[in-house]
């Protein structure tokens, strides 16, 4: 029987592995770091939950919903039901349920512009959130539309300092002038979709699901993709016993996009695309203190252009002691390279400014994303139908990954189920 080598544990590439072993295909899924779960981590050490990446679903998320149907996992904690932006130096509630439909206070800062941009937009992605994706079509309209200038051009100054802002921070870790309105329609066309939930006890039981059963070496690092005469032949893979040539005719790459174009040569078209691709990196800092730190209604916080702090909110609802402070965007990328120490008294200082924080730290985890998060590119639907045209002239190869699909854990596979099906189609020829 043949064997599928997968680059990368994280979502897609465990994904893929699943789908592939429920077709009968066995694989091998190499990864470079000491942990499954790529960027949505997750871990319990000493009694503390440590998620360091994407932990939310979405009940209207078919795969996701069927896996956890699958792996038994039936408890679930609800996702914070609003944010708390600061606009104009005050934290203002917007409310995931109503948008502006009573919430005046945030009408009053954002003016009439603002709030009819607002309203306009959520409201045209929630009535198409079935619709708008890379698969049906209906995101070119957008693109068409509205991708020549970036969010920042074609809104309200007061809308893009705020909730334009919050989006783009939190899909992409991007400024608006960074980003392009297509990319936050497919944003808030998913957080449009259904009830949200974390997993209880953390995303990693999800990932354990996925894991089990399955050939997953871990410390082993690809570092490339040999193709011959138009077909995958090899990798090159470094671990502890040092570089090391594996024969392979199939193989699923599920790394981000920035690390896929460093394991082989693309055609010239295609590599331009992939280049395209923009990540930007963060940090997050998963904290416990002795007492909750937020209070007063508030549990999850969007900062103001210029913080270090991109957003953070409580690790659950009821965990109002357990921080996740996110640094991102622009300012944060200035400070990214300092200690863990020095990052965590940033963090406190720029929360404290909003909501002081009366208790002592008990622990901490810094994590560093300098790879980045997924903020795609303008027109990405050009952009990946050239990809995947350059992709689809090498037998024996697919991908799968958080830049294909939309970057959600959804998202990420539905890109490791179509890679599996491709390469279970060439297998069988």
């Amino acid at each position: 029987m043949k064997t599928v080598h997968i680059i990368g544990a994280g979502i897609a590439g465990l994904g893929a592995a699943h789908f592939l072993a429920a077709q009968g295909i066995q694989s091998v899924v190499y990864e470079a770091s000491d942990h499954i779960g790529g960027r949505a981590a997750g871990s319990i050490e000493e009694g503390t939950l440590f998620e360091v990446g994407g932990k939310n679903f979405s009940s209207q998320w078919p795969r996701f919903n069927a896996l956890l149907k699958e792996f038994n996992i039936h408890e679930h904690d609800a996702q914070h039901p609003d944010f708390h932006i600061v606009l104009k130096d005050q934290l203002v509630k917007l409310d995931k349920s109503r948008t502006l439909s009573g919430d005046l206070r945030l009408a009053m800062q954002l003016g009439l512009r603002g709030s009819l941009q607002l309203k306009d937009f959520l409201g045209y992605s929630r009535k198409h959130a079935d619709e708008l994706n890379y698969t049906n079509g209906l995101i070119q309209q957008v693109e068409h539309k509205w991708d020549h200038k970036p969010v920042s051009a074609h809104f309200a100054p007061s809308l893009v300092a705020g909730p334009m802002r919050m989006f783009s921070i939190i899909m992409g870790a991007a400024e608006p002038e960074e980003v392009y309105p297509s990319l936050l329609t497919l944003f808030t066309a998913g957080f449009a979709k259904g009830q949200h939930f974390a997993i209880q006890g953390g995303i990693q039981r999800f990932h354990q699901g996925l894991a089990n059963n399955k050939n997953i070496r871990l410390g082993e690092r690809v570092e490339r993709i040999q193709i011959e005469q138009g077909k995958v032949t090899g990798l090159v893979v470094n671990g502890a016993d040092g570089e090391k040539r594996i024969d392979a005719d199939a193989v699923i790459s599920a790394v981000p996009a920035h690390v896929f174009k460093r394991l082989l040569v693309l055609p010239e078209q295609a590599q331009a695309a992939c280049d395209s691709i923009r990540y930007f990196p963060l940090a997050m800092i998963n904290a416990r203190y002795d007492r909750p730190v937020f209070r007063d209604g508030v549990n999850s916080i969007m900062f103001e252009p210029g913080s270090v702090l991109g957003h953070c909110s409580a690790n659950r609802l009821y965990q109002p002691e357990q921080v996740r402070f996110t640094l991102s965007g622009a300012a944060a990328r200035k400070v990214l390279h300092q200690s863990d120490e020095a990052l965590i008294a940033l963090a406190e200082a720029e929360f404290s400014r909003r909501m002081p924080i009366t208790g002592q730290l008990v622990t901490a985890r810094v994590t560093r994303h300098i790879g980045g998060i997924c903020a795609y590119a303008p027109n990405f639907t050009r952009v990946k139908a050239e990809l995947l045209a350059g992709v689809d002239h090498i037998a024996g190869l697919a991908i799968a990954g958080d830049y294909l699909e939309g970057h959600t854990m959804e998202g990420c596979l539905h890109s490791a189920e179509l890679a599996s099906q491709r390469i279970g189609r060439y297998l069988a020829m």
